[in-house]
């Protein structure tokens, strides 16, 4: 368990359950994106079918499988986009075949807030009444999309991000190669343990991030740099939707550096203060909050069906105007 982050007293308690044998039928893992809800899911699992004193021991038969990601009696629901009801169907239908291996057959529904109402009602019986043998995991991030009658049925276990401590201390075991940016890191992964671990695997990032920053930055100017910025966001890349996270991730971070710089606060991105200062001197505070909220709701609206240059273009001319003080909306 040394590769694992276990402060979590949700993520203790859960391991315990599995320990005492005292395995609930219906839970609801709930947090922000990459703060460690399928990780804790599937060491969970591990746990629960695992034969050895300690679980999960790593060595037994089924650990070995879970490991390999070969276990039979673990159904891991994984889709892109919206959830349909022919997904859930489908797994209701194998909800009701017993376990081939263990006592358990566990059903792992990732990012459960994206089903349609037409598959949460589907789920819902199986949800309720799921058989002896039976244990759903449903992740979201926000079970307010959940139906109400879902969100009663499960036991919650609420993931809370980590602390810069907790984070920072964890790069330096995990990656002491990264020794040199595990503070910058720390801070900007904002306690969600997955963040901290795609910058500290992707070797490109504080390249992306200074394309980003000089990029966005020339919003301060002329209408042309909404050219610049949307070139930022990869919008000719073929792989643009998939990457589109780190963009959004970046250029809102870049804004709330300046609202730091405008309101006394901690600026993450220390190393970039000098091309922080520069379009903080040239912009409101009020702009600067509206920009963020617009990113905020073109995040929340797309999605791969949609024209993906068009609309990172058109928030990037909106945001232009944001900071421009040209902006009709009210």
């Amino acid at each position: 368990m040394a590769n694992y982050l276990t402060t979590q007293t949700a993520f203790r308690s859960l391991l315990q359950s599995a320990r005492n044998k005292r395995i609930g039928q219906a839970y609801i893992f709930e947090g922000v994106k990459g703060v460690g809800k399928f990780t804790a899911a599937r060491i969970f699992a591990n746990a629960i079918h695992c034969t050895g004193s300690v679980k999960p021991c790593g060595e037994c038969p089924d650990c070995k499988k879970h490991a390999a990601n070969t276990h039979s009696d673990l159904m891991i629901i994984n889709e892109e986009g919206s959830i349909g009801v022919d997904v859930i169907r489908a797994m209701n239908e194998e909800l009701y075949i017993k376990p081939a291996l263990s006592e358990k057959k566990i059903f792992i529904i990732r990012d459960a807030d994206s089903m349609n109402d037409a598959a949460q009602n589907a789920l819902l019986k199986s949800f309720e009444e799921p058989p002896q043998y039976a244990v759903i995991i449903l992740l979201s991030e926000n079970v307010k999309n959940l139906l109400p009658t879902i969100r009663s049925r499960g036991t919650r276990v609420e993931f809370e991000p980590f602390s810069e401590k907790e984070i920072h201390d964890y790069i330096l075991r995990q990656y002491p190669l990264k020794r040199d940016i595990a503070q910058f890191v720390a801070l900007y992964s904002g306690g969600v343990i997955g963040r901290a671990i795609e910058i500290c695997e992707d070797e490109e990032f504080f390249e992306t991030r200074k394309n980003m920053f000089e990029k966005v930055s020339s919003l301060a100017g002329d209408r042309l740099s909404i050219i610049k910025a949307a070139d930022a966001f990869g919008v000719k890349s073929k792989a643009k939707f998939t990457g589109c996270d780190l963009y959004f991730d970046l250029y809102t971070a870049f804004m709330r550096d300046i609202v730091a710089l405008k309101t006394g606060g901690r600026v993450i991105n220390s190393d970039m203060i000098e091309l922080l200062n520069s379009f903080s001197s040239k912009v409101t505070l009020s702009s600067v909050l509206s920009v963020i909220e617009r990113v905020a709701k073109t995040r929340s609206q797309l999605n791969k069906s949609m024209n993906y240059e068009l609309w990172i273009t058109n928030m990037l001319i909106n945001c232009w105007e944001d900071i421009h003080g040209k902006s009709s909306r009210s």
